[in-house]
């Protein structure tokens, strides 16, 4: 155990024991609330402290400020709302529309513009399937002139429409995401004083905690249709972010400070610190220094087939770093790093490979969680794996039985239980150790947001409501 590093870990899990705000994704990336008591039943009525229906949704988890929760919809929207009864305080929209430079009277069209393409789509979904159709028919009989008459009919009446829904500018049209992905599974992040957003439109803005838009950047768009979901983290003074780039801002300005080209990749970087310099190591083993964005010695994993199938964020735990990936039925790779002694020696050969284990072939959409010797992790399809930390030994592999849907859901540090989740509903808290042993489960509806926890309260957002959860006094 290095010292450096081991001061580094005391640090984190001093701050997240004493402060109840929860600023970014993982709570720091890391899952860790041991400090929290929340109820182990969540399908307990006694245990709703309040239920706001959400009716746009989003995959993002909610931020904690004092008495403030910060929370984002698709596909642009920051939500505030009161953290004590879920009453809406304020938002704010933040598409091209919103920050370009153009007059109030250009907004105005263009939002509007906008919202008659989005209704047109809808409108058009008979008439594409009625042209298909028709064309298919013509091209088995092509002299038919009552197909050909009403082939040009249903193409004329298709041109009316989206000739009455109004032009939009190339700059303001939203890219391409997935329906599972959306725009909004950005987490925010914060410094206690104001409030740094990102959406799969490439847009970055930065507000205070009364709503106002302090910066906003337009960037690069997302370099995968599915869109983006690199959670946006403060770093040694910095802004770091990715859409198709990792990249620093000024958090002050907006500016851009230095960018780094890597492959397509959808979870945040792992953090720590050495001799008083921080580096970024991502999942997919790249190392970066943050106080220039140079790419340092790095394994740059690769997943054959699959080549942009890294989902999450690897574990820093002292001066060793945790890192699981795949894709189904190719590859499951778990490996263990480790942090040198010297800042010298970390710049001029990198991390070391302490051990790899061949585990669950399957995608990890969720990230790994190292706890009193154990690291736990969790595939997309629900299977839950324990390794002997310093080893990479499996201890057990178990399926969660009542799990359908995709796990997204972080594995959580819950005070002294693991958390887990999937997309379906269903979530478990489980007894920490080398043996299998639920504690309890509950399903609240889908949802593809990770929980944060606040002393004994449980804040948590589901496709179609935000719950807070309380555990009884006494």
């Amino acid at each position: 155990m290095k010292s450096s590093t081991l001061f580094l870990s005391c640090l984190l899990l001093a701050a997240n024991s004493l402060s109840s705000d929860v600023t970014s994704w993982r709570n720091g990336g890391y899952g860790l609330y041991p400090d929290a008591t929340p109820p182990l039943y969540w399908e307990d009525p006694a245990s709703i402290l309040w239920q706001v229906p959400t009716p746009i949704r989003g995959n993002a988890c909610p931020l904690l400020i004092g008495n403030k929760l910060f929370y984002t919809a698709e596909p642009t929207e920051l939500i505030c709302a009161d953290a004590r009864t879920g009453k809406v305080l304020w938002q704010r929209s933040n598409s091209y529309e919103d920050v370009a430079d153009i007059t109030p009277e250009e907004r105005i069209r263009i939002k509007n513009a906008i919202v008659a393409n989005e209704q047109l789509a809808a409108k058009l979904k008979p008439f594409k399937k009625r042209i298909y159709q028709l064309t298919r028919r013509l091209r088995n009989d092509r002299s038919n002139e009552e197909l050909k008459d009403q082939l040009k009919a249903a193409q004329n009446e298709q041109a009316e429409l989206e000739a009455a829904a109004g032009n939009i500018p190339a700059k303001f049209k939203k890219p391409k995401t997935h329906n599972t992905n959306g725009y909004a599974s950005y987490t925010s992040c914060s410094d206690g004083k104001y409030i740094f957003t990102c959406n799969s439109l490439g847009i970055v803005t930065k507000h205070d905690l009364d709503g106002n838009r302090i910066w906003a950047k337009v960037m690069e768009k997302p370099d995968h249709n599915w869109g983006g979901a690199v959670s946006p983290q403060l770093i040694d003074g910095k802004l770091i972010l990715r859409f198709a780039d990792y990249a620093a801002l000024d958090p002050e300005t907006g500016k851009e400070l230095w960018r780094v080209k890597d492959p397509q990749t959808f979870g945040p970087p792992a953090s720590f610190q050495l001799e008083g310099k921080w580096f970024l190591y991502t999942v997919r083993g790249e190392l970066i220094r943050v106080s220039d964005g140079k790419k340092l010695k790095s394994q740059d994993w690769t997943i054959k087939q699959k080549t942009f199938a890294f989902f999450n964020t690897p574990f820093v735990s002292e001066n060793r770093i945790y890192v699981v990936h795949g894709a189904a039925g190719i590859q499951g790779d778990v490996y263990c790093m480790e942090i040198p002694d010297t800042l010298k020696e970390l710049e001029r050969r990198g991390l070391k490979r302490i051990w790899h284990t061949v585990a669950s072939k399957e995608r990890y959409y969720t990230s790994p969680l190292a706890h009193e010797g154990l690291l736990y992790i969790f595939s997309m399809g629900q299977v839950f794996q324990v390794l002997d930390a310093e080893t990479g030994e499996i201890i057990y592999s178990h399926k969660i039985s009542g799990m359908r849907g995709r796990a997204f859901s972080g594995i959580l540090l819950v005070n002294d239980k693991i958390y887990v989740g999937e997309e379906n509903g269903v979530a478990v808290f489980i007894e920490p150790g080398r043996i299998f042993k639920e504690l309890s489960r509950y399903d609240l509806g889908e949802n593809r947001s990770t929980p944060i926890f606040e002393d004994n309260i449980a804040y948590l957002r589901t496709i179609d409501n935000l719950f807070a959860l309380k555990a009884k006094d006494g």
